[in-house]
C-alpha cells in the first residue's frame, strides 16, 4: 500500500502531535491518580527527557539511509504501542516509573524524525513543510481538548486508552509506503560527521544555551502547570482549553510567519520569545484567573513556536552534510538535557496551591540576555 508523500507526513504530524497533546499536559495528572506524588512526578519527567537526550543522541546521528529513517519511526511506535499495552496490566510504582522513562525514550526522537523526513520531502518534491506542521499543531488542540473532555465523564484512566488508539494508528501509518519514496542526498560527506567537534564552536554553544534555557523554560509548565491549575480548582475542561490557546497561538503565528517576521534576525527572533517568556511565566505566578490565563497562553507563539522556527533558521544556515547533526544537537541538548536539568529542578521548587515554580521559570531565562549579547548572530 502507498501514501502521497505530503499526505503521509501530514498524517503523520496529525497522529504523533495528537499522542503528545495528551502525554504532554496530562500523563503528569494520570501519575497523579496512580498515587504518584509530585516530586516523583518532577524526577520521572526530568529523568525522560535525559533518556529523550539518550535517544536522539544515540539514535538520529546513525540515521545512514532514507529507508532507514522510516525503519527507525516503525520501530519506535511499534514500541510505543508495547510499552503503552503494558501499562494497562502492570501499574505498580516500579512498573510505573520504568515504562514511563521507556516512553520518553520511545517517543523522543519521534518528534525531529518526523522534521528530517519533513526537510527531505522539502527539497524533493518542494512540499510547504509549515502547513504539513500546522497540521500537527491542530491536532495536538484536538488530542489535549478531547481528554480533557474525556476526563471529566470518564474519569482519568480514560488517558491511557486514548492515547494507546492512537499509538496503534501511528504504527500501522508508519508500515505505509510512500509516493514518491524518500530518496537520498547525491552528495554525501566523505567523511562521518561527528556532533561533539560542533560543540567546539562558540557559536554551536550559544545556540544550545539560548535554545535550551528558552525551551527549557517549558520544563515546569509541561510538567506541572496541570497539577497546580487542577489543585487551584481549575477543571480538566478548563485546562485543556489553556493548553489548547497556547497551541492555537502557535498555529497563528507560524501561518503567518513569513509574513511577520521573514525579515526578522535569529537574534532579535530569540530576544522576542525571551521577553514573551518572562512577562508569560509572572502572569502564571501571579494569577488564576482564567481570564489572564488565557491571555498569557497566548505568548506560547513566541516563546516555543518562534523560538522554535528561529533555531530551525539557523540549522538550514547550515551546510547540507551538518543539518542532521544540528538537528540532534537541538533535540538531545536544547530540547533534552537542559530541559531535563531545568525540569528536575523545577519538581523540588513546585509545592501544591503554589505557583512559585513559575516564577523560577521567569528567573532562569535572565541570563538569556547576555548570552544573546555574547552570540555573534544575525
Amino acid at each position: 500500500m502507498h501514501i502521497a508523500a505530503k499526505s503521509w507526513l501530514n498524517s503523520y504530524f496529525i497522529c504523533f502531535f495528537f499522542i503528545w497533546g495528551i502525554f504532554l499536559p496530562f500523563w503528569g495528572i494520570w501519575l497523579e491518580a496512580k498515587g504518584v506524588s509530585p516530586e516523583q512526578i518532577g524526577t520521572l519527567f526530568s529523568l525522560g527527557l535525559v533518556l529523550r537526550f539518550c535517544s536522539n543522541i544515540g539514535l538520529l546521528p546513525r540515521l545512514k539511509t532514507a529507508r532507514g529513517t522510516l525503519k527507525l519511526l516503525s520501530v519506535l511506535s511499534f514500541g510505543l504501542l508495547a510499552c503503552l499495552l503494558l501499562l494497562v496490566f502492570f501499574q505498580g510504582w516500579y512498573a510505573l516509573a520504568a515504562l514511563t522513562l521507556l516512553l520518553n525514550f520511545l517517543i523522543g526522537p519521534m518528534m525531529p524524525l518526523g522534521d528530517i523526513i519533513g526537510t527531505r520531502l522539502v527539497k524533493q518534491i518542494k512540499i510547504n513543510y509549515g502547513q504539513a506542521r500546522l497540521w500537527g499543531s491542530i491536532s495536538f488542540i484536538v488530542g489535549s481538548s478531547f481528554v480533557g473532555w474525556s476526563i471529566s465523564e470518564f474519569g482519568s484512566e480514560s488517558i491511557l486508552w486514548i492515547i494507546i488508539a492512537a499509538a496503534l494508528v501511528t504504527y500501522c501509518l508508519s508500515l505505509i509506503k510512500l509516493n514518491p519514496q524518500l530518496q537520498d542526498p547525491t552528495d554525501k560527506p566523505k567523511e562521518k560527521v561527528n556532533i561533539f567537534l560542533l560543540l567546539k564552536q562558540p557559536t554551536v554553544i550559544y545556540f544550545v544555551l539560548v535554545m535550551g534555557l528558552i525551551q527549557g523554560s517549558h520544563g515546569a509548565y509541561y510538567a506541572f502547570s496541570s497539577i497546580y491549575w487542577s489543585s487551584m480548582g481549575i477543571s480538566e475542561f478548563n485546562i485543556a482549553l489553556l493548553w489548547g490557546i497556547g497551541v492555537l497561538a502557535e498555529i497563528i503565528l507560524m501561518r503567518f510567519n513569513d509574513r511577520l517576521f521573514n525579515h526578522w534576525s535569529i537574534k532579535n527572533m530569540c530576544l522576542l520569545a525571551l521577553v514573551a517568556g518572562i512577562i508569560r511565566w509572572f502572569v502564571l505566578w501571579y494569577t488564576t484567573d482564567l481570564v489572564l490565563l488565557m491571555l498569557a497562553q497566548t505568548f506560547h507563539a513566541f516563546t516555543f513556536a518562534l523560538a522554535h522556527l528561529a533555531a530551525m533558521r539557523f540549522i538550514a544556515k547550515q551546510a547540507d552534510e551538518l543539518m542532521v547533526g544540528y538537528q540532534s544537537l537541538y533535540s538531545s541538548l536544547s530540547l533534552g538535557l537542559v530541559m531535563a536539568l531545568l525540569t528536575y529542578i523545577s519538581g523540588w521548587v513546585y509545592e501544591p496551591q503554589s505557583g512559585t515554580v513559575f516564577l523560577w521559570m521567569a528567573a532562569i531565562l535572565l541570563p538569556v540576555f547576555i548570552l544573546l549579547k555574547k552570540w555573534r548572530i544575525e
